[in-house]
């Protein structure tokens, strides 16, 4: 008895085998298909020069704890340590070669899919609707943005994680080993360390038993639910206990109760874009932005508001007709959105909400879920209608077939970085992020004028934009425009967290100009203004032998040089002897007009030394010759 069943059982184990690695090499030649030709992209400028190639805690394996207590970026915003690893780990086997980074991607998207695809096998009980569920996912243009940018690692190894652990929460309920449940919470750890979106799982989670794992007869929750669950939440806390501790809790917030409520309309109107995209893909584009409603009369504002409202009331009215399955899956698509439903300001650039497309990643799981179940009742009663599904199945064929076409398309812009931010500012022409990242790639493609004018751009709109003016002198720099590049260093006040980037930049623009300078004499030695020149960047540098030096081989040349002199005079009383310091100044006196305004300088600063010296009587004279210069000069601006 034993024998037969056995022999009953093989061929319907290998029957599986087989249709599941037919499965499994189906979803393998359609990601190839779709995504191999972003193994040939290059780094971004956007993300991955600060995440990965001018990252030096990912090139050594000592700063594992760096990485695991700093926040991701240096905001004390995100805490993404896994992000970090993933690339630290890549760097190892790879360095900066980036198809390897690329290939992790694409793997995970892979990996994802493939986990939608047991969950569905669960959820939908078919095979063959789960199948073409987890392949809508799979193929659909709106991944694009996460997975052909090596930058959207967070949301593919959050989102990992997250089906991960659903999926073994799935196991544990039916089969109730333990295993399974610490799995499932050990993947769960896995998404909160990649990125803070995985926050919703549990209450994903708390969905499905609500919906799911009732009996048809059964009202309420189920007993166990909270048993299962309970750990889940105490992952969760201990996870914002543990960024406490760290000081990674900067959380921007709405200056007014108005302001929020604006900010989740605009939400609710990116929720509609979204759904457009999900049907109709055609204006994907990277780093998406949507302007915020800011006028309460706004008639965009209130039709959204309208929409929404028509919606709700439609769920449920309708809500006794909804199978379980579906308000699951609606509950899923919609939950996945509550991080970035502007609760809290998520901004894209000043004025734009961000509503990037990759933010759909794990809600299109349960939007494919619906779509899947629409189109298998659709096909049943076409079958029923008696409608071939010779006609059908085509139909169905060129629906994939057309999403990966556009999948296809984007991911050759995405390959060529420069289409991608033009394709961008198509969209969206004051996106400054993405027009810093593209004047960025402009200078690393060697067009450094074009470059230029496009920082130029960014700083006419947002004067204040520190990153803005320093990739402007950088560019200005590399069109040896040292000069220029140095005055909008100086510009620069205060750089905040670009301060280390600020100093590195002006200081090697300085050794640039050093060398011409240097470069310069070996041909014209007896150049009094080449000399000054020197002196002035040696004494920006903080190098004053170096400066004073310059500046007396000028004086050499020319000893009526007022500028060299004034320079040498302020260096050598801040070093001590003033009485040098003042034939210096004296010098410049008589050597220039009686109003100009090196005088005036070089009389207030006699003045200081005789007051210091106690010759009050002479600082007295200087004083009154000082005045008389800047009330003449002052009586110059009024007659003009």
């Amino acid at each position: 008895m034993i024998r037969k069943t056995f022999q009953h059982v093989r061929p319907l184990a290998k029957e599986r085998i087989k249709t599941f690695c037919g499965i499994l090499l189906a979803l393998t030649l359609c990601t190839i298909a779709i995504y191999a030709v972003v193994l040939a992209g290059s780094f971004k400028t956007i993300d991955d020069e600060v995440s990965i190639v001018d990252n030096e805690k990912i090139r050594h394996l000592s700063s594992l704890k760096d990485i695991l207590t700093e926040s991701f970026f240096g905001t004390a915003i995100y805490y993404r340590p896994l992000v970090t690893l993933s690339f630290m780990l890549e760097y190892q086997l790879a360095g900066l070669r980036p198809a390897l980074y690329y290939l992790t991607n694409i793997f995970l998207h892979l990996g994802n899919t493939i986990f939608l695809l047991f969950i569905f096998n669960v959820l939908l009980k078919k095979r063959g609707l789960a199948f073409a569920t987890a392949l809508l996912f799979l193929v659909h243009p709106l991944h694009w943005e996460a997975v052909a940018n090596i930058a959207g690692r967070s949301i593919l190894l959050s989102a990992f994680g997250q089906l991960a652990s659903f999926w073994f929460y799935l196991l544990y309920v039916e089969t109730r080993h333990r295993r399974d449940y610490v799995l499932a919470l050990i993947a769960f750890a896995v998404a909160l360390l990649s990125k803070e979106s995985a926050i919703v799982l549990p209450i994903v989670l708390a969905g499905y038993e609500f919906w799911l794992t009732r009996g048809p007869s059964k009202t309420g929750l189920p007993r166990e639910m909270g048993g299962r669950l309970i750990w889940f939440w105490v992952f969760l806390l201990a996870y914002f206990l543990l960024r406490n501790a760290l000081h990674i809790t900067n959380v921007p917030m709405w200056s007014s109760w108005g302001s929020m409520f604006l900010g989740i309309a605009t939400f609710l109107y990116s929720v509609l874009v979204y759904l457009r995209l999900f049907v109709l893909p055609l204006d994907l584009h990277f780093d998406r932005a949507i302007p915020y409603f800011t006028d309460s009369l706004d008639v965009k504002l209130w039709a959204t508001l309208g929409i929404s409202m028509m919606a709700v009331c439609a769920l449920m009215y309708y809500r006794d007709k909804l199978s379980r399955r579906v308000k699951f899956f609606l509950f899923w698509a919609g939950i996945s959105l509550l991080p970035v439903a502007q609760f809290f300001p998520l901004s894209a650039h000043s004025g734009y909400a961000a509503t990037a497309e990759h933010f759909l990643y794990v809600s299109l799981a349960g939007l494919a879920a619906l779509t899947a179940l629409v189109v298998n009742d659709i096909l049943c009663r076409a079958q029923r209608h008696r409608i071939s599904p010779h006609v059908t199945r085509p139909c169905v064929v060129a629906l994939y077939g057309y999403l990966m076409l556009i999948a296809f398309g984007q991911n050759l812009h995405a390959v060529y970085e420069l289409s991608m931010f033009k394709q961008s500012l198509m969209y969206n022409p004051h996106n400054t992020r993405v027009l810093v990242s593209y004047g960025l790639a402009l200078a690393k493609a060697g067009l450094f004028a074009q470059a230029e004018d496009q920082f130029r751009k960014i700083l006419v709109v947002k004067p204040w934009d520190v990153r803005a003016r320093i990739n402007l002198a950088k560019s200005l720099c590399d069109q040896d425009k040292c000069l220029e590049a140095i005055a909008e260093y100086e510009a620069i006040g205060e750089a905040g967290n670009l301060q280390m980037l600020l100093d590195k930049n002006l200081n090697e623009t300085y050794d640039v100009v050093i060398a011409q300078y240097r470069d310069d004499l070996t041909r014209d030695p007896e150049n009094s203004h080449l000399h000054y020149s020197l002196g002035i960047i040696y004494a920006k540098r903080g190098q004053l032998p170096k400066a004073m030096n310059e500046y007396r081989a000028a004086l050499q040349f020319n000893p009526r040089n007022r500028y060299a002199l004034y320079n040498l005079g302020l260096l050598t009383q801040a070093q001590g002897p003033v009485k040098e310091a003042a034939r210096y100044f004296r010098r410049v006196i008589a050597f220039g007009r009686s109003n100009d305004h090196l005088t005036e300088c070089a009389y207030r600063d006699l003045i200081n030394i005789y007051e210091r010296q106690g010759q009050y009587h002479r600082a007295k004279v200087y004083r009154k010759k000082a005045d008389r210069i800047a009330t003449s000069k002052r009586d110059e601006g009024t007659v003009q």
